[in-house]
């Protein structure tokens, strides 16, 4: 009897045995992809199996058919020897041939990339293309882990098989069936397990964060968790996938807040500049009210608009030195449920049943391997709070301490003063209070006292809790071919969520902030994008799902349109750099401003506003000029002529439109009080049928300036 073996070397020989049909067509198809030659296949029935070379001219031949029992296939004839070439590039190596091949691979490596799909099915000596590697991937990961259609009938079981093996444990799900008449249909499932609830309980701060991410799946979604912290300011998950309810209704006790990053994300966008942004996170981290006001007094100087959008958001929510100090918490940003996104790393894909005892077994591994952590800390303190003491202690040796009694003293820090008691474990900068750990005033005199700084740290920061956190187990569920049959268990069918694919290719990566650094060793061009279609940041046309702009009508003047025209300057088309700018009245003695597109350029108090656009626009008009190639230009200011080549040509009759030049309405009582205001449009430079234009604008401009 044949055994196939993938490693092997097949060869047919006459008399061969395979256990049935399928077995002989499978060996006939890896044979064929490994000589590397097409078939055509005379007979292919339960029957017989009859298959030729697939060219004229080829001798090659082979035919099978059962035995006396009508199952065990036998080859009958074979003729071996070949007389043609051999193709790689042969049809029978499909997309679901290479899955079969890729199932036993893939099921170790689910995240294997291409490179690697590809370099496995070289082994065969196939060359797939880029859309086989695609599909085949596709029906491997469908093989392993089921559809994403498939996976929400089996929810139902999947939940009372969990409450079976964990018991007290949490898993409801919600299902969208308007009447008994209609199969359900899959709206959000809640799972939390007893030992996260009763380690919250038990070892945690009660302090939580919550926060969501897209699913990345054909039928999306997004997947809520609850996070909080343990003994070692590590994450610690409590529940995931059914917080859509809002903690104030749940909870009416609870004191919330606002992450702070995505406040100044917020907050950039309406008033950008850095100075704003430091002043926002003093504002913010901030443990008292004097460093906290000192900060908006800033931001008030700079902008009183920025002031105003700040002040208006309830500073209980964000500001530290108002946070209670019952949480023994001092977080400002929400970044430790980000942690918990990233953490669950391509889950996020997956079918939902897949992603559900995913989380579940993570979740199971990593209480496991903490608790054996917990027992190996030899110290009092966790790990991190200790390295947080440390350089608490570096910082405390900047500062001056003035003893007043064993528990009492005065510590100066830079230009302000604090009072420390160490009985009451207080201190005037608030941040012994909130976080409930050492601020380097009290540290400096714990030091002096020569005493251990681990003393005069909360007990929620110490290894007993840590090993309370982690003492629970998360029991293991059976794979779901091993499950037993449970026909009690309704529905029986649960269909998935309506299909909702957005336009465009789905994103894989996450949406990054215009000032978050992205993880990549290559740097960018240019890290903005702006879409043709919607006229929005971030994307381009291509990834647009927006709707489009409107068609710019009939009625849109030339001006305007080349303000619409999208381009790079240089081909075809001229640049002075200017980008609508404009040169303000500066009768208050405020020095005139030209808003470029290279930044801006300030000019003194006494110098002529019309002088200084002129000066800028010679001076850029100059610098292309001489970078740009083309006919030789000679103008003659007395006859007004422009000799270009062997031509000569008017320059009034030539010029149309080249400048858009404003003057205002001056009338003599302030022309001789207040400078000359006007705006420059820009549309100057920009003429894309002859390199001649950028020099008559040139010429316009300085005589528009002389007559005013």
């Amino acid at each position: 009897m044949w055994i196939y073996n993938s490693k092997d070397e097949i060869e047919f020989q006459k008399g061969q045995l395979f256990t049935n049909v399928d077995a002989f067509r499978a060996a006939l198809k890896d044979y064929v992809i490994q000589k590397g030659f097409p078939i055509l296949r005379l007979k292919n029935e339960k029957s017989r199996v009859t298959a030729v070379y697939g060219v004229e001219g080829c001798q090659w031949r082979i035919h099978a058919s059962p035995v006396a029992d009508s199952v065990t296939f036998q080859i009958k004839s074979y003729q071996p020897e070949h007389t043609c070439v051999m193709d790689k590039q042969c049809a029978e190596a499909t997309s679901d041939w290479m899955a079969k091949k890729l199932v036993s691979v893939m099921r170790d490596h689910p995240n294997m990339t291409s490179k690697g799909v590809e370099a496995e099915l070289l082994k065969y000596g196939v060359r797939p293309s880029k859309m086989q590697i695609f599909r085949a991937k596709n029906k491997t990961l469908a093989e392993i882990e089921g559809t994403h259609a498939e996976s929400y009938t089996k929810l139902p079981r999947y939940a009372e098989l969990l409450r079976k093996y964990n018991p007290n444990s949490i898993c409801k799900i919600h299902y969208d069936r308007p009447n008994i008449l209609v199969v359900p249909a899959f709206l959000r499932i809640f799972v939390s397990f007893t030992a996260q609830k009763l380690g919250f309980l038990e070892g945690c701060r009660p302090f939580m964060g919550f926060d969501g991410c897209f699913l990345k799946g054909p039928f999306g979604g997004v997947l809520l968790t609850a996070v909080a912290l343990d003994a070692n300011n590590s994450i610690f998950s409590l529940a995931f996938a059914g917080l859509n309810l809002a903690y104030e209704e749940m909870i009416p006790e609870a004191i919330g807040r606002h992450c702070c990053r995505h406040i100044c994300s917020n907050f950039k966008s309406q008033f950008p500049g850095i100075l704003l942004s430091s002043f926002f996170w003093k504002v913010a981290k901030s443990y008292d009210a004097i460093g906290h006001n000192d900060a908006m007094a800033s931001i008030k100087d700079i902008d009183i608009n920025a002031w105003k959008y700040l002040d208006k958001i309830p500073r209980t929510t964000w500001c530290r030195h108002v946070f209670s100090t019952e949480l023994k918490c001092d977080n400002v940003t929400n970044n430790f449920t980000e942690s918990f996104n990233a953490w669950i790393g391509d889950r996020r894909g997956k079918p939902i049943l897949t992603l559900v005892d995913g989380l579940r077994r993570k979740f199971m591994k990593k209480m496991h391997k903490r608790y054996q952590k917990g027992c190996t800390l030899t110290g009092h303190i966790t790990p991190r709070i200790v390295e947080k003491l440390k350089e608490i202690g570096q910082a405390s040796r900047k500062c001056q301490m003035h003893m007043a009694s064993e528990d009492t003293f005065q510590v100066g820090d830079m230009d302000r003063t604090y009072i420390v008691n160490l009985r009451q474990r207080i201190c005037d900068c608030d941040a012994f209070q909130i976080s409930r750990i050492l601020c380097k005033h009290a540290t400096l005199g714990v030091i002096y006292r020569k005493e251990k700084l681990e003393n005069y740290c909360e007990v929620w920061f110490t290894k007993d809790m840590y090993l309370k956190t982690y003492s629970h187990m998360i029991h293991p569920i059976p794979h779901v071919k091993r499950w037993p049959p449970m026909p009690e268990v309704l529905p029986t069918t649960v269909l998935s969520p309506p299909l909702r694919r957005a336009p465009g290719r789905p994103r894989v990566n996450r949406r990054r902030e215009v000032d978050e650094t992205a993880c990549t060793t290559q740097e960018k061009r240019s890290s903005t994008l702006k879409c043709g279609n919607c006229g929005a940041f971030g994307h381009n046309k291509r990834t647009c799902k927006g709707a489009p702009v409107q068609k710019s009508s009939s009625n849109t003047t030339p001006t305007e349109q080349m303000a619409i025209r999208r381009g790079r300057p240089g081909k075809g088309m001229a640049n002075t750099g200017l980008s609508r700018a404009v040169l303000w009245d500066h009768a208050t003695r405020n020095a005139p401003i030209v808003h470029s597109n290279q930044g801006s350029n300030p000019s003194l108090p006494s110098q002529n506003g019309a002088a200084h656009i002129q000066v800028n626009v010679q001076t850029i008009a100059t610098t292309h000029a001489n970078r740009k190639r083309g006919r030789r230009f000679r103008h003659n200011p007395a006859t007004s002529a422009t000799k270009v080549g062997g031509r000569v040509k008017n320059f009034n009759s030539a010029l149309t439109n080249p400048v858009v030049l404003v003057p205002p309405n001056t009338t003599s009582q302030n022309a001789s009080s207040r400078q000359n205001l006007f705006l420059m449009e820009k549309e100057v430079g920009e003429f894309h049928d002859s390199p001649l234009r950028l020099e008559e604008a040139m010429v316009a401009a300085k005589t528009f300036n002389s007559e005013l």
